[in-house]
């Protein structure tokens, strides 16, 4: 368990990076124009990150995480029962801190960071649901998935989770229609 201190410096390191990342792309940014806008010494810095790169995969794979275990169990057959509540967490996700999340996604960084998203989105699915769906399949289900956060990103002020949620039915089948399709090529 990391102590608060270290808690409360990688966030102000988190912060600084993603304020930076809104205004140039990441090879532009210097560790030293991070310390300043993190209020840090450089020496900080490297005790938690080897360079700039480090810090942003590392930040990523914060907020992914927190991300997918906000919408809880990737479970096919529960997202089949009522995708509702995996969608749902991820808007509200995006919702929690909309005024950054806008600023990100209209940034050079926004491509990549949505990519990365599908792909730990992606990873989940097979991990939650290792019997049963091969690589292909995960990507096809992730991919109907996506489409949602897709919808999400495009304008973050206009999506409400109220607005998602009422079309899932189409989502819902589309997922149900995979399912049976790869259930019935399977054997």
């Amino acid at each position: 368990m990391e102590d608060r201190r270290v808690r409360r410096t990688r966030k102000s390191i988190y912060t600084a990076l993603a304020s930076l990342l809104t205004e140039k792309e990441v090879h532009q940014i210097k560790v030293k124009e991070l310390c300043e806008r993190a209020d840090i010494n450089k020496s900080t810095f490297y005790l938690h990150f080897l360079d700039i790169y480090d810090c942003k995969e590392k930040w990523q794979e914060e907020i992914f995480e927190e991300m997918i275990a906000s919408a809880g169990d990737m479970n096919i057959a529960k997202i089949i029962a009522d995708p509702a509540d995996s969608v749902k967490s991820v808007v509200a996700f995006f919702n929690k801190d909309i005024v950054f999340y806008k600023k990100l996604l209209a940034s050079p960084f926004a491509a990549e960071f949505c990519m990365n998203l599908k792909v730990k989105l992606g990873e989940a699915i097979l991990r939650d649901n290792r019997e049963g769906f091969d690589q292909v399949s995960a990507s096809m289900i992730t991919f109907i998935i996506c489409g949602v956060i897709d919808a999400c990103v495009l304008d973050l002020t206009y999506y409400k989770s109220e607005d998602i949620t009422a079309s899932l039915d189409m989502i819902q089948q589309g997922i149900a229609n995979l399912v049976n399709w790869w259930n019935a090529n399977r054997a």
